[in-house]
């Protein structure tokens, strides 16, 4: 049990139930993973999850993407955590937002296991390195 205590967090916001089980699967080995449908699980995960780092969706039916990295950034508990955009969006507009609202970096669907984990240790890499980082396609 030690040795899962120790493992990294992880928390995806998304509203897709198949999207959520699948990134779920990729996850559970690497790290400790869990998932939330919409903006009130999210806070819910949130809070009882303590995340290394934030999966966000940007469209999603109760709230966007970026009104919840916009409310996390103005939490001092979060303010550090890296957030990882991963969206089926390809407009320019959305990838600036992502910055503007706080995020990390952007992810675009359709994403495999591989390409998702690289991203993740990435992110989870510059955090503890201090390193700015940012899009992965």
């Amino acid at each position: 049990m030690k040795a899962r205590e120790s493992r990294r967090r992880t928390l995806l916001v998304d509203d897709e139930d198949d999207f959520r089980t699948a990134v779920r699967a990729w996850l559970e080995t690497e790290y400790e993973h869990v998932d939330a449908r919409d903006a009130d699980e999210f806070e819910h995960r949130l809070l009882t999850h303590k995340p290394d780092l934030i999966i966000l969706d940007l469209h999603m039916k109760d709230l966007d993407g970026f009104t919840l990295c916009r409310r996390l950034r103005d939490d001092p508990r979060w303010v550090d955590v890296p957030v990882l955009f991963l969206t089926g969006s390809r407009e320019i507009r959305d990838f600036q937002r992502n910055f503007a609202a706080g995020g990390t970096s952007y992810l675009m669907k359709p994403v495999g296991r591989k390409q998702l984990l690289s991203a993740i240790e990435d992110l989870l890499s510059a955090r503890v390195g201090g390193t700015d980082v940012g899009v992965v396609d």
